[in-house]
């Protein structure tokens, strides 16, 4: 039932999502990037994990220079049975992965512990639970992690309450680009 839930919802926000034109999601990226920047748990991250953007996700691109041009060390993920975060320096450091998502190249390295996880969802919940793809991938991940946790989502991504499983994970936090969602 719980999944049947998940999935009505996901469809429905990936179609509103994947409406928007490509203006609309840049100015809306554009305020989310604002109100992270001046985020203190940003301000004081030494490394954060950024998602890479597919499709009408959140930009996270502008963040992620932003953050290089203030010498913070980013990490994205790369995905294989799980994800883990891998440090990068620039766009051009990024090939295309899993699902088609760009992710670092650089594999051998070991993995980066984020002070900070920049989290992607198709929905969110005033509960600060997510729906996400439905694979899993980030909740495996934030199972194990220390990091603070920072939802990213277009303000119509937020719902009041969202079907969710012991195995989802919640956000510390979310951003949309009208308001900062906390517990």
């Amino acid at each position: 039932m719980v999944q049947h839930l998940k999935q009505a919802l996901r469809e429905k926000m990936q179609k509103q999502r994947d409406a928007l034109p490509k203006e609309s999601v840049a100015q809306l990226s554009a305020s989310i990037a604002d109100r992270l920047a001046a985020h203190p748990r940003y301000l004081e991250a030494k490394t954060i994990g950024f998602y890479i953007p597919k499709g009408n996700e959140v930009d996270t691109r502008p963040m992620i220079e932003a953050a290089f041009k203030a010498g913070k060390t980013v990490a994205a993920p790369i995905t294989g049975n799980t994800i883990s975060f891998h440090a990068f320096g620039s766009m051009g450091e990024l090939i295309t992965g899993k699902f088609g998502i760009h992710e670092p190249k650089t594999r051998n390295q070991k993995p980066a512990e984020p002070d900070l996880i920049i989290v992607p969802g198709v929905a969110f919940g005033l509960c600060m639970h997510r729906i996400g793809y439905g694979k899993g991938y980030y909740d495996c991940y934030l199972a194990h992690s220390f990091a603070y946790r920072i939802g990213v989502c277009f303000d119509f991504q937020i719902v009041e309450k969202l079907p969710a499983h012991e195995n989802d994970q919640r956000m510390d936090e979310i951003i949309t680009e009208k308001r900062v969602i906390t517990l």
